[in-house]
């Protein structure tokens, strides 16, 4: 009773930690700054990846291979290589101030719903990039372009935060806004004006700060202010195990907050820890035994991903990561995943390194495996550097028993990630489906993958994941009987569903808004109507001559110009009258309808299809509508017929509807019926049949055949 009792309070304590953990990542989400850092980095990715492929190509260390590049073509080959890396490296601090600035602004825009005109950006960018050369001192005669190489990366970032902080703090303000817009000036002329007060604010700061930092210091920047606290803090360290330990937790705590760790102590370990005779930790036996993959040792995370994760999602991201990690390049795994600023990966992330390092100094210490004897370019793969490095199989050997603890140790913090990620994706659909939902209600549905916002970023995510659902189809049909006012059963609505593996079943109208912003709604229903016709094909046996299955149109749908042959293939191959395929269009649809649109209704009702109005409300326009007689049955919106019970007015519109049905020689069918006394209201007021839960919520077609079969209402 007392382990059972200690085991529970040891699981509440772990539930309460993991709330805690995902509070805090939400917090993290939320910040401008430092989504501005990640999204930034990622941007970076790509040239991230060719200069380290680059450096990867001209630092590999086989002799044979050495001689061979530096011949290739007369040495073109390898003057290339060093272009691409020259190209990335030595203007990287440009790049990082650019992509952290736009994502500055980016999140500005989704966070604070910002709209603002893409003139603004390019102007922050631009008073970024004067305020970034200024502060390097461009204008003094011992300025140097290694000052924006990728060693003062955090110098990139602390200029392109702030500049965006005063930017969006000053645009805001009224007294920098121009006051009269009414005239024909170009909107870019009016962001340009409004640009000014911030560029001389944002430059004329970093200009006064760096003379700042000059008189009190004697430094050149903020970043050399820092690198020199860290030389005065660390200069003492011998090398030992306690030095290992202090470098290597100050290296990945500055990495998890997105700054590049060994650049900020490069001078502190080149000056101290570069020479591998000097002791058991240095440089090489870092990069060697310790970054298995590069910094957190992600390779054991990757690996951890690919063995433990049950999220497809997931996975991908690590098959994507898994070949440059190879070479130990890990920023698509930081940034991808990510790992930088993830508080649920922060414990692993400090924490394998480290178990790496005390294993490998134990090792080395004991004389289990020799020590660093040959320094090992960075790029070199996992294996092969811990053979070149000691000399010995063993240091591979060692180099593997590394790499199977920090699987163990990433592995109980993968399930966790994805409980965290699974929660964020969950919520930006709801996010999405409530956008929509609330534009259906005002009868305006704009384009969600063109948004930039993050219901903009799920909808791109959801719309690609539907392509490839529509593909290999995963997408099915359920169906939703209609009675008539005798009980028999005379049709039954064909509706989409999709049952995501991660997101549980997405919101149908939806779909069909994805579909037609990825420009496959023609194959989906090609799919809709050839899965609904072979149903019909199937029942025909055990219904009544009069039975319709009915199917879904928009407007997008009847503008193909193969609807009408999709139709009569259908019914052409599974046999069966065009009278019971009946075609639904919604109210709106119908009111929005182009010439064009009613040609091709006009075609389709003249070979007996019969056409159904859906969510038909009581407007003028669409009692005028009705008048072409284009429709042979109108099903009642919702709206109207949940609450006939206790609403006078709606009782009064249905029988309004039920008279003009009467007179222009249309059927009604009530939606939403969910039970009894509904009903008998709506039969009270002259309905002609009736969908609903009362019935059956929508099912599968063996389950609807049962239905049919075990409630009597078979022909």
């Amino acid at each position: 009773m007392i382990i059972n009792s200690q085991i529970i309070a040891l699981k509440q304590k772990m539930s309460k930690f993991k709330k805690m953990i995902m509070r805090m990542a939400d917090r993290l989400d939320s910040s401008c700054a430092l989504g501005a850092i990640r999204q930034g980095m990622i941007m970076m990715i790509p040239l991230l990846v060719v200069g380290y492929l680059a450096a990867m190509l001209i630092n590999l260390p086989i002799p044979a291979y050495q001689t061979f590049i530096a011949k290739l073509c007369g040495g073109h080959v390898l003057e290339i290589l060093n272009f691409v890396y020259a190209s990335v490296n030595e203007f990287f601090a440009v790049f990082l101030a650019v992509t952290t600035t736009v994502s500055y602004a980016i999140m500005k825009r989704r966070k604070q719903e910002i709209y603002e005109g893409t003139g603004n950006i390019i102007i922050l960018v631009i008073i970024t990039l004067a305020a970034l050369v200024g502060y390097f001192g461009i204008q003094y005669d011992d300025f140097s372009i290694h000052s924006l190489s990728n060693m003062h990366a955090f110098t990139a970032l602390f200029v392109a935060l702030i500049s965006g902080k005063i930017y969006y703090t000053m645009k805001s303000s009224r007294f920098f806004k121009v006051k009269n817009q009414r005239t024909n000036t170009d909107g870019i002329y009016i962001e340009a004006i409004e640009g000014i007060a911030p560029a001389v604010v944002i430059i004329g700061f970093f200009a006064f700060f760096r003379i700042l930092l000059q008189v009190l210091f004697g430094v050149s920047g903020f970043q050399e202010l820092v690198e020199r606290f860290f030389d005065y803090l660390l200069k003492p360290l011998q090398n030992g195990l306690g030095a290992g330990v202090v470098i290597i937790f100050l290296t990945h705590a500055l990495w998890f907050f997105g700054i590049h760790g060994h650049n900020m102590l490069d001078t502190v370990i080149k000056q101290n820890f570069s020479d591998i005779t000097a002791g058991i930790f240095s440089k090489t036996m870092q990069d060697v035994f310790v970054l298995l993959g590069g910094v957190g040792a992600v390779l054991c995370l990757v690996i951890a991903i690919l063995l433990f994760a049950k999220k497809k999602g997931v996975r991908n991201l690590a098959y994507m990561a898994a070949p440059s990690l190879v070479f130990n390049i890990s920023e698509i795994v930081l940034f991808g995943v990510p790992v930088i600023l993830n508080p649920i990966l922060l414990i692993p992330f400090m924490l394998v390194p480290m178990v790496n390092y005390l294993v490998t100094y134990a090792a080395m210490f004991f004389g289990l495996v020799p020590h660093v004897i040959h320094e090992v370019d960075w790029t070199t793969p996992v294996i092969l550097s811990g053979y070149q490095a000691t000399g010995s199989w063993a240091g591979a050997v060692l180099q593997i028993l590394c790499l199977a603890i920090g699987v163990c140790i990433y592995k109980p913090f993968i399930r966790m990630y994805e409980e965290q990620r699974e929660l964020r994706l969950k919520r930006d659909v709801k996010r999405l489906v409530e956008e929509m939902q609330r534009e259906e209600q005002n009868n305006s549905i704009s384009p969600y993958t063109k948004r930039e916002d993050e219901i903009g970023h799920m909808a791109r995510i959801l719309a690609d994941e539907l392509v490839e659902a529509i593909r290999r189809k995963e997408l099915f049909l359920v169906y939703q009987p209609q009675v008539n006012r005798d009980g028999r059963c005379i049709g039954a609505e064909a509706l989409i569903r999709w049952e995501h593996p991660e997101f549980g079943f997405i919101y149908p109208p939806l779909i069909i808004q994805l579909a037609k912003e990825k420009k496959v709604l023609s194959t989906l229903e090609k799919f809709i109507f050839d899965t609904a016709g072979a149903a019909l094909a199937q029942v025909r046996d055990i219904v009544p001559d009069d039975f319709k299955m009915s199917v879904n149109l928009t407007n997008e749908s009847l503008e193909w110009d193969g609807i009408e042959a999709c139709i009569e293939n259908v019914v052409q191959k599974y046999q069966f009258p065009n009278v019971q395929l009946g075609l639904e269009i919604t109210e709106q649809d119908a009111l929005s309808s182009s010439i064009d649109i009613t040609k091709k209704i006009e075609a389709l009702k003249a070979k007996g299809h019969r056409f159904l109005i859906d969510d038909f409300g009581m407007g003028h326009t669409s009692l005028v509508y009705l008048q072409t007689k284009y429709f042979n049955i109108v099903k009642l919106d919702g709206s109207l017929t949940r609450d006939v019970i206790h609403n006078e007015t709606n009782r009064d519109i249905i029988a309004s509807i039920v008279y003009l049905g009467r007179s222009l020689k249309f059927k009604i069918i009530a939606e939403y019926v969910e039970n009894e006394a509904q009903r008998d209201e709506l039969k009270k007021l002259g309905c002609d049949a009736f969908q609903g839960y009362l019935y059956s919520k929508p099912i599968k077609l063996d389950e609807l055949m049962s239905w049919i079969k075990g409630s009597g209402h078979e022909s």
